[in-house]
């Protein structure tokens, strides 16, 4: 029963990578209640009960953090401002037009303080939401001793919840990571037994086995950004980094190659073939019950893994054998990495590598001096698109309604958040009003079922208070459909429900929908193809740097500074596919367009599959290799680099040239990456990914300019080790951990 339960409870750990949205849902839920409990206890007055609940609320709301201490950093800092902007609210409250002027100086401060990354973006959350509060409230003057006393309560409360539930220690935090990171690989490894026993690669199989690495690749993502975010112990973090993209990449790799078998289609007939399957699915059977933090598997198991060589593997395709061969990989990968690995600081612990000048060099390289510049030339545009489109608001709102003009304004704020280009912002408006739309109607039928019973009414705002906050970011349309439940059910609770101020709440969001898209489109704007431009460019820059480090002299770079360039190629490759969005939206009417972005974002996941393999690849290569496969290395890296740099040129200068272009088919990532010709030379890995990563870059080329020649390459020649297949595009492996992590999308 025990063991039952710690499988039900990995499974959902699985769904849920560090139980981040669960913990988050719980605290606000938990910190709300406690705060109205306080009050309550306190004697305190509907606006101070109001204003508590709503502390408590937006705290949850504005920190992403997921080092703990960070978290109460963020929430320190916040306590002050949200005090300084919910009392320059209430003194202002009598004078209309000097708040609305001031509110136009917080909302294009707050949106500024976003270049200072999470933390920034948090603290504009507190700043903005407090000065809403004292519109929504209509507070006075005589109201901020209890109004102030409310706050603290509930940043108090707040702060209590959150030392005693969930993780208090960054130890805990990664530990909840680590049981996500296995729950994921446990279903990567079923479903590729699965296939191997079948020996078929069915539709519906393989596109689940796609997901199931999508969702790996995503805690292992969650991972490297803790990492990244607690610098604890580098020499600790840094080993665990490497183990888990070793372990990451093994397990990609075993996938590709089980699609690359089942597509074979030998005679199930041969009884080798089906003992050989048959050992095979058995070998992946038995890594189930040894994933990274569960318990060992049975002294039987393990030998049978150890001893079952290339001598005793039974007959098999050379596709079945290039799997034995992954399986040993990824075995050996797994031993490496260990239960405790990364967790606590532990005696043998390899030293910390020196931080060389060469690998200094690289850091600032990879990190990029286009950071700072483009996020403060980012946060300024868009404070001044968020100005105008609030000023509007304003105007607009105050012509519906004198009392209620901040629904608007709070409408055309949020739909800028993380966003940057014209359709972004057209995106996040229109599920915004979507959420909006479907709330106030499902609000309206749960407020009228449960007429005045206070206590239910409430249970209910707590119910869909954690609703709001379990819901992932990407689904902003649930999102705002909890929270506008939520206000429904409160404005129930405060007596002022009616089915004018429901339908007034719909006509304010659509009203500052409006007004943020025309800021969008008229005030410096962005477009979708301009802004994927620029991270396409970021992403190649990157590719460079990384190719650079793992194929230059042994001081061009370090193991662990290869892995995390990988990582920052991933990052990289995030922020391209959510620039161009709006472009694979499956509602996007233009058939031709959006298959042609998606052909272009699963091209550049194919690349980062193949620099993430050569960057786990070079970490473990000989340090002596024979003469001529340096010289052949040293070949097909400069080749790479010499496409990297012709697709930066491109890039930089894209013709318009889409309509003409023939419209891709879309398949799948690992229909692409199982179709490469088969490896016959295991000690070439290296050399191989680099070829395979030159292809794909090609093929990248021909899609962003179909008119220009192959760069690097005579015409007709094809790089080392790739067959004369064209390029396929494909659905690809790597997916947003966004996804997981509460952040302001919810507002």
């Amino acid at each position: 029963m025990v063991a039952r339960t710690e499988s039900l409870w990995d499974r959902f750990a699985a769904i849920d990578p560090g139980l981040i949205r669960l913990t988050s849902a719980m605290r606000a839920v938990l910190g709300a209640a406690a705060t109205l409990a306080v009050l309550t206890a306190l004697q305190g007055s509907d606006t101070a009960l109001l204003a508590g609940g709503f502390t408590a609320m937006v705290t949850s709301l504005a920190i992403s953090d997921l080092h703990p201490r960070n978290q109460f950093i963020t929430l320190g800092i916040g306590a002050p401002l949200s005090l300084a902007a919910l009392t320059v609210g209430a003194v202002l409250t009598p004078y209309p037009t000097a708040a609305k002027t001031l509110f136009l100086l917080l909302i294009h401060l707050a949106v500024r303080a976003r270049r200072f990354g999470a933390r920034g973006l948090g603290l504009g959350i507190f700043g903005f939401m407090a000065f809403f509060l004292s519109q929504f409230a209509q507070a006075r003057v005589v109201q901020l001793p209890q109004l102030g006393a409310a706050v603290l309560v509930a940043f108090g409360a707040v702060a209590t919840v959150w030392y005693c539930a969930g993780p208090r220690t960054a130890y805990g935090v990664l530990t909840r990571l680590r049981r996500a990171f296995d729950g994921r690989l446990h279903d990567v490894l079923r479903d590729t037994a699965s296939m191997i026993a079948t020996g078929q690669d069915v539709h519906t199989r393989s596109r689940a086995l796609e997901r199931r690495l999508d969702r790996l690749h995503a805690s292992v993502l969650l991972i490297e950004g803790f990492l990244d975010e607690r610098a604890v112990d580098r020499a600790t973090d840094d080993l665990l980094l490497r183990h888990v993209s070793r372990v990451e990449v093994a397990a990609q790799r075993l996938a590709v190659l089980t699609v690359r078998a089942a597509r074979t289609r030998p005679s199930l007939n041969d009884p080798g073939e089906r003992t050989a399957r048959q050992r095979l699915s058995a070998r992946i059977q038995a890594l189930l019950h040894r994933p990274t933090m569960g318990t060992a598997p049975s002294s039987e198991h393990y030998e049978e893994q150890r001893e079952d060589g290339p001598a005793r593997r039974p007959a098999g395709s050379a596709h079945l054998q290039d799997c034995f061969r992954a399986v040993d990989e990824l075995t050996a990968a797994l031993e490496a990495l260990g239960p405790r690995v990364g967790l606590r600081p532990e005696c043998g612990t390899p030293p910390r590598e020196p931080a060389t000048p060469r690998r200094q060099a690289f850091a600032v390289e990879r990190r990029g001096e286009r950071d700072t510049g483009s996020l403060k030339r980012a946060a300024t545009r868009q404070a001044s698109q968020v100005t105008v489109a609030s000023a509007l608001a304003i105007v607009g709102g105050h012509l519906l309604s004198p009392h209620l003009w901040y629904w608007a304004v709070a409408a055309s704020w949020v739909v800028f958040i993380k966003n940057e280009s014209t359709g972004e912002v057209l995106l996040q408006g229109l599920r915004r009003l979507t959420g909006t739309v479907i709330g106030v109607v499902v609000g309206y039928g749960l407020a009228a079922l449960v007429g005045g019973d206070g206590p239910l009414l409430l249970v209910l705002l707590l119910v869909c208070m954690f609703g709001m906050f379990y819901t992932p970011s990407v689904a902003y349309w649930a999102v705002t459909f909890f929270l506008t439940c939520m206000l429904s059910l409160l404005l129930a609770l405060l007596g002022t429900f009616s089915t004018h101020v429901l339908l007034l709440r719909v006509e304010e969001t659509a009203l500052g929908v409006a007004c943020g898209i025309l800021a969008a489109v008229l005030v410096l704007p962005t477009t979708v193809r301009r802004a994927s431009d620029e991270e396409l460019i970021n992403f190649l820059l990157v590719l460079h740097h990384l190719l650079r480090a793992t194929t230059g002299s042994p001081g061009a770079g370090t193991s662990t500074s290869w892995v995390r360039a990988a990582h920052d190629l991933d990052q990289a490759l995030q922020s391209f596919g959510k620039a161009s969005s709006p472009l694979t939206h499956p509602l996007n009417p233009h058939r031709g367009r959006r298959d042609r972005a998606r052909h272009l974002v699963e091209l550049l996941e194919a690349a980062a599959y193949h620099a993430r393999s050569l960057a786990a690849t070079a970490g473990r290569s000989p340090a002596a290799q024979g003469a001529e496969c340096a010289t052949r290395l040293t070949a097909a890296a400069d080749r790479a680099q010499a496409t990297v740099t012709q697709l930066i040129r491109i890039a930089h200068h894209r013709p318009g040239i889409a309509s003409r272009a023939a419209r891709p088919r879309v398949t799948r990532a690992l229909s692409l990456l199982s179709d490469e010709r088969r490896m016959r030379r295991p000690d070439q890995r290296l050399l191989l990914h680099i070829d395979h990563l030159d292809a794909t870059l090609i093929a990248l080329a021909r899609a962003l300019d179909p008119l220009a020649p192959e760069p690097g390459h005579a015409p007709g020649r094809r790089p080392h080790g790739i067959g004369p297949r064209p390029a396929t595009p494909f659905r690809g492996t790597c997916t947003s951990a966004a996804a997981a992590v509460p952040c302001a999308h919810r507002a």
